[in-house]
């Protein structure tokens, strides 16, 4: 870097699945650095506006609209993964474009490992232009390099990124397997559909067969949504939106059945008031303390999955291990909540119990109801 003068730079973003912060406050930790490099004359002035995806997450990535946009701060956004094919990354590759064509000297990242945590797989992007185009890119953090004049910087780096990327895939193996044993318990990460008594949410113990026979009672309109929202979430306390949704969950869960005489819609209802009466039969004399005790809050773990998913479920994309398959959990009231509350492995201690993963092809997983899916909202 001591024989930088007045280089062009460009700033590369990208966070990992599972890393915490964003690129946002990737950004705001690095600028400091930026301008002192500005200021001392050995890159030009840069322009922090933003090309590929938006920073703020406000608006859906669009590539043909994105990436054409001014700016020297090339996004990636969140979820990129290092060891995905560098090639896929929309921000990196029009970057190195027009870097290319010469818009660029070097390019700033926080760590080398933004760039990729293979150093192999970046090589196939991006080894011609540090090799041969005397182009750099630049790890803050690291104080280092690809395309410097210090030849065992490429050495070096390729080392360190290897060993680190080695221990990142060990790290993520085991967080994957403890997905899967999560999973296998009968829990699934999401906001529960319920709202139990004691739980301190703005409707807690809300009495959710009242609510299906309310709504039922207004109906739907002819585009199958329910007939005045607006008044049915007001008796709740709620607004349009959720007694919309709420119906149109109930309504999808009940044209599932689980048992041959039993919609998922009535196995959660029944499930639900099961629970809120265990809640209010132990010890303390207030929902709020039974609700926290070790054994109400095993028994909605044990019975999460279910909950959630009375109609069982196939995982979103971007949880690889169980997206390929439909997920069924078991009812809860086959089995004995007392068991259920003493133990945190019920698949190991309680006979019976399973939670059923099976294949599903992508066609069938297509044409699942938007209740059986990890739909992300807004779409």
């Amino acid at each position: 870097m001591n024989d930088w003068k007045k280089k062009k730079a460009a700033i590369y973003l990208r966070r990992s699945k599972g890393e915490g912060g964003s690129t946002k406050a990737q950004l705001e930790r690095i600028k400091k650095q930026v301008n002192a490099l500005v200021k001392a004359g050995k890159i030009q002035k840069v322009d922090f506006s933003i090309v590929g995806k938006d920073i703020d997450k406000k608006v859906r990535f669009k590539a043909d609209r994105d990436l054409k946009l001014t700016g020297d701060v090339f996004n990636d956004g969140e979820g990129a993964s290092a060891f995905a094919s560098a090639q896929k990354r929309p921000a990196l590759n029009e970057m190195l474009r027009r870097m290319r064509e010469g818009q660029y000297d070097v390019v700033l990242a926080e760590s080398l490992d933004r760039y990729s945590r293979d150093p192999l797989d970046f090589a196939t992007v991006a080894l011609d232009m540090w090799r041969e185009g005397d182009k750099v890119f630049w790890g803050i953090s690291d104080g280092r390099g690809y395309g410097t004049a210090d030849p065992f910087n490429e050495a070096i780096i390729t080392t360190q990124l290897m060993w680190a990327g080695e221990g990142k895939k060990q790290e993520t193996g085991k967080a994957i397997s403890a997905l899967d044993a999560k999973l296998d318990r009968g829990f699934i990460t999401s906001r529960l559909k319920a709202q139990f008594l004691g739980s301190g949410t703005k409707n807690e113990g809300l009495d959710y067969r009242r609510f299906w026979r309310i709504a039922q009672g207004y109906g739907e309109n002819d585009m199958g949504n329910l007939n005045s929202p607006t008044t049915v979430g007001r008796e709740f306390k709620q607004d349009h939106t959720w007694a919309k949704n709420t119906y149109q969950m109930m309504k999808e869960w009940n044209s599932v059945m689980v048992k041959d005489d039993l919609t998922a819609l009535d196995a959660w209802f029944n499930t639900v008031d099961a629970v809120n009466e265990f809640i209010a039969n132990q010890q303390s004399p207030y929902n709020k303390v039974n609700y926290k005790s070790g054994p109400v809050q095993n028994l909605i773990s044990n019975s999460n999955g279910f909950i959630n998913y009375p109609a069982g479920f196939s995982a979103s994309d971007k949880y690889k291990q169980a997206s390929k398959e439909f997920i069924k959990f078991p009812y809860p009231l086959d089995f004995s909540f007392q068991e259920l509350a003493m133990t945190n492995k019920p698949q190991i201690e309680i006979p019976g119990w399973q939670v059923s993963r099976t294949p599903i092809s992508k066609s069938d997983k297509a044409n699942l109801l938007k209740y059986q899916t990890q739909f992300r909202s807004g779409k």
